[in-house]
């Protein structure tokens, strides 16, 4: 009884994890391409390991049109562009966008802005190529959360390996 016990438990594990990759790959494949123009930090921390750490100019934007935001989450308002690279509209809570606009969620907690991921991280010895890193490409959900996906230059090359395929945004 034991032993089936254990076994059932691992089964509901695996199942519990596969559903989550899942998940993930499926938000990458119907996502929104999206691009976020990266502000300037210090690409790389010895003490950490080989990676960037990721800020990003909507968040600066928002953060000047709000001196003592309160915690949570807030939506913002971006217009995309030809190239699919995300611009500051501002922030509005009515239903109606225009046809190249969309909703990004901010998240406010402990003093920190989020975008998306804060960090990312990268095999040693290829930190020259992602210290010319300008741009964030992600994927867009309904809900305005993203995911990232890759890195891109200030040219929009990419500089690594993207996830999932780019298509141009909608008009």
């Amino acid at each position: 009884m034991r032993t089936l016990a254990i076994l059932l438990c691992g089964l509901a594990i695996l199942l519990g994890v596969n559903v989550g990759v899942w998940r993930v790959e499926q938000a990458i494949e119907t996502g929104e391409p999206v691009l976020l123009r990266l502000a300037p930090v210090d690409p790389r921390s010895l003490m950490q390991g080989d990676y960037m750490r990721l800020n990003y100019e909507l968040a600066r934007h928002w953060a000047q049109a709000h001196p003592a935001p309160a915690r949570g989450r807030h939506t913002l308002v971006v217009r995309l562009d030809q190239q699919g690279v995300a611009h500051w509209q501002g922030e509005r809570d009515d239903a109606r966008l225009a046809p190249d606009e969309r909703r990004l969620i901010l998240t406010r907690e402990e003093g920190q802005l989020r975008i998306g991921p804060d960090a990312y991280f990268f095999e040693e010895g290829q930190g020259d190529r992602f210290s010319a890193a300008a741009y964030g490409e992600f994927r867009l959900q309904q809900d305005g959360d993203v995911l990232l996906v890759g890195l891109r230059g200030a040219d929009l090359r990419p500089l690594g390996p993207i996830r999932g395929r780019w298509r141009n945004p909608a008009p």
